[in-house]
């Protein structure tokens, strides 16, 4: 019997398996070095004076001497009622700057008689830089200041001045006008007229309900959060009150047409009545008439005016410009004799005043008739009320200079 024995060949892979596997080669990690940034350091500058100091705002700023190794990112001033502000705190950015490292900043939104605490910044890579601190004072809020001329319209009753608020003092005008009485030194719980706006500039108050023939102490004023300030004083005379009446000259049995014609006379009379004896001290009767045939209106130095039957003549500036006539211009011999040189006006009076009014140097112009400006010639020549008022204060100015009421009158304020 032959005794065969099977022969196995064990591998030594087959081995491994067996007892704990085949291992494959590991890969092994490579040996690198970290990389590190290097962020550099904050930029050093400093804080800049202060300059334009107000109640609300300055100006100011910084240096950047140093960038720090990275360019500057961000920069302008912060500030706080507390020291050392942040950017945390209030900051405002850069309103110029310069490649030397100068920039400048606006400090505002402040308020006054406050002290702040202020520094300029500069951002980088590596951080935000803060200059040397400096302490901020605002400024005390002042009283308003006025540019305010002598009234030049006055009249009997009424008056009116122009007036200009220059500066607020640092807070705003709430409220401007003007203050008057007839002793010196008013205020505002004197007599006041306040005017509708606000603010500074320019503006135009009208004085009522004053008394013929009596001085008069005038301040403006503006009230601003400190409380209210004034102008200097100026005084100012009013004149006597004009007494310009007139008659309608009525058919005895009138039609509806004289009768419309009646209403619209009257209703111009008693407008240009108000003016002259509001602005005036002259004094007239004067007798108003209906004559179909006139071609316009007309007037005689007597006192006799006439109106057409054209309705676009019956109305305040024909009859004011009528008046006129009645009491001298282009009517009397002084007119045409005095009053008139080559076409310009002679008075001193009336060419004083129309330099106030214009702010022209140029004397009045006129002719046999006529005169202008102001003299409501043609509708052209009225753009408002004030037209009105210029007029009859003309008118006062020539009484001043000689216009007579009659042929032989003589001017009595």
């Amino acid at each position: 019997m032959i005794n065969r024995t099977k022969t196995y060949a064990i591998s030594a892979c087959t081995f491994l398996i067996l007892f704990g596997g085949c291992k494959k080669a590991e890969k092994v990690a490579e040996t690198t070095t970290p990389k590190t940034e290097t962020t550099g350091a904050v930029a050093t500058l400093t804080t800049s004076a202060f300059t334009n100091i107000t109640t609300t705002s300055a100006m100011s700023g910084g240096v950047v001497s140093d960038k720090g190794g990275s360019p500057v990112t961000d920069q302008g001033v912060c500030w706080s009622t507390s020291p050392k502000p942040t950017m945390d705190n209030n900051k405002s950015g850069v309103v110029s700057a310069s490649g030397s490292g100068v920039f400048t900043s606006e400090i505002k939104g402040l308020t006054a008689s406050t002290k702040y605490y202020v520094r300029a910044f500069a951002v980088n890579k590596a951080g935000v830089a803060y200059g040397n601190e400096m302490e901020l004072t605002t400024a005390n809020i002042a009283g308003a200041t006025f540019g305010f001329s002598p009234l030049y319209i006055v009249g009997s009753t009424v008056a009116a001045a122009d007036i200009e608020v220059l500066t607020d003092g640092g807070d705003a005008v709430t409220e401007r006008g003007i203050v008057y009485a007839s002793t010196p030194s008013p205020t505002i719980n004197s007599s006041k007229v306040k005017h509708n706006n606000a603010g500074l500039g320019k503006f135009r108050v009208s004085l009522k309900d004053l008394t013929p023939k009596t001085t008069y102490y005038a301040r403006a004023y503006a009230i601003n959060s400190k409380g209210a300030s004034y102008s200097s004083e100026i005084t100012f005379k009013t004149i006597a009150k004009g007494n310009v009446t007139y008659t309608i000259n009525k058919s005895s049995n009138p039609t509806n047409e004289e009768m419309d014609v009646y209403a619209r006379i009257k209703a111009a009379a008693d407008s240009a009545c108000w003016y002259l004896n509001n602005y005036t001290s002259a004094t007239k009767n004067i007798t108003l008439n209906y004559v179909p045939d006139v071609a316009t209106a007309d007037a005689t130095n007597t006192g006799w005016v006439r109106y057409g039957k054209n309705t676009t003549y019956q109305k305040l500036r024909t009859t004011l410009h009528e008046f006129n006539h009645t009491l001298g211009t282009g009517t009397t011999d002084w007119w045409t004799g005095t009053a008139i040189v080559n076409g310009a006006y002679t008075g001193s009076t009336v060419n004083t005043l129309l330099k106030k009014i214009t702010g022209k140097d140029a004397p009045l112009n006129g002719d046999k008739q006529h005169w202008w400006p102001y003299g409501l010639n043609q509708d052209s020549e009225v753009s408002s009320s004030w037209d009105y008022v210029y007029n009859c204060l003309i008118i006062e100015a020539m009484r001043k200079d000689g216009l007579p009421e009659w042929s032989s009158g003589t001017y009595t304020p």
